[in-house]
């Protein structure tokens, strides 16, 4: 019923294949989130901002002993929400990461709930150079706030009452402000607890609401696919405060689901 794209990867991982050697350590401007040792390397995650629900751009840094930056290794990144309930789950992930110039791995991971002293997000980095055995990099804990970009919802089959669960994400490309915004929403179904596929054929329909004033905005565009589980579109606001976007997604004839994102600016 559904046309849906498998990750390729295993276990939510980031599987990165990259060219070159190693060279000198560049500049890095992002925010350091946790450094740990992998065997004699030296792996660093970092973000642009401090982690959250929704579509997060993470990279990876690797280093030797001698601070030089490996870019010819490949390297595997895995999250793990392990919950006071004892249940454990992982996160979607967005495309296939990729080293750039500036000596670092790309990637991106919906974070779908936050952190806390019970629920407590970690993280897995596997590093494999050229001839030599596979370490290990370990984050035992990672501090996820709540953005309100992330929304968990359950399409339920009327026929066969077979409940599917899906992740989405409204994420802003610039902070919200008056007029058109664009913005990335990203959608997964959850197959298992650990596996996330990519929806590519939904339709996402946005509606912006301001509740206390009684009114809507005109003028969005509603998403549409770009790459795997990741649709682009603009959300229209003619007003600052505080918005509730409900995002109706179909799929050919069917409503999967309305999650509501709300947006305060």
């Amino acid at each position: 019923m559904k046309s849906i794209v498998h990750l390729l990867t295993a276990a939510l991982a980031f599987h990165v294949v990259a060219c070159g050697s190693s060279s000198k350590q560049p500049s890095v401007t992002k925010l350091s989130v946790a450094t740990a040792p992998a065997g004699d390397l030296t792996v660093e995650l970092l973000a642009d901002a401090a982690l959250a629900t929704g579509l997060t751009p993470i990279y990876i840094k690797v280093t030797t002993a001698g601070g030089q930056v490996v870019t010819d290794a490949t390297v595997t990144f895995f999250s793990l929400m392990s919950m006071s309930s004892g249940m454990q789950h992982s996160a979607p992930v967005i495309g296939e990461p990729a080293i750039a110039p500036d000596g670092l791995y790309h990637g991106n991971v919906v974070f779908q709930m936050v952190s806390s002293t019970d629920d407590i997000w970690s993280a897995t980095v596997d590093v494999t150079q050229p001839g030599a055995a596979a370490v290990e990099a370990s984050f035992p804990s990672l501090t996820v706030t709540d953005s309100g970009r992330a929304k968990v919802f359950t399409y339920t089959d009327p026929v066969t009452a077979v409940a599917t669960n899906y992740v989405s994400s409204l994420n802003f490309v610039n902070p919200p402000t008056i007029g058109l915004n664009p913005i990335i929403f990203t959608l997964h179904q959850m197959q298992d607890m650990m596996t996330f596929v990519p929806v590519v054929d939904a339709a996402p329909v946005l509606d912006p609401e301001m509740p206390s004033m009684g009114h809507g905005s005109p003028g969005s565009v509603d998403p549409t696919p770009t790459s795997l589980g990741q649709y682009q579109g603009s959300l229209s606001f003619s007003m600052a405060g505080t918005w509730e976007t409900t995002v109706t997604v179909n799929e050919g004839t069917i409503a999967l689901g309305a999650p509501v994102f709300t947006t305060t600016f």
